[in-house]
């Protein structure tokens, strides 16, 4: 079985991404433009991971 905990939203249209944890309820973002994206999408997930108030326990 599958547990989603998070999720990434990138618009490669309006070229916008944004970052939401289940687990937490935080969101991140939006960030807007082709180099903010990338950076963005680069680093979110495990920089999420540490400031999540949620996260003793879980994240996997």
């Amino acid at each position: 079985m599958t547990i989603v905990t998070a999720i990434l939203h990138v618009d490669l249209d309006n070229i916008r991404a944004r970052y939401e944890c289940f687990v937490c309820h935080g969101k991140e973002g939006p960030v807007f433009g082709a180099e903010d994206v990338k950076a963005f999408t680069a680093v979110i997930r495990n920089d999420h991971r540490a400031r999540c108030i949620a996260q003793q326990g879980g994240h996997r």
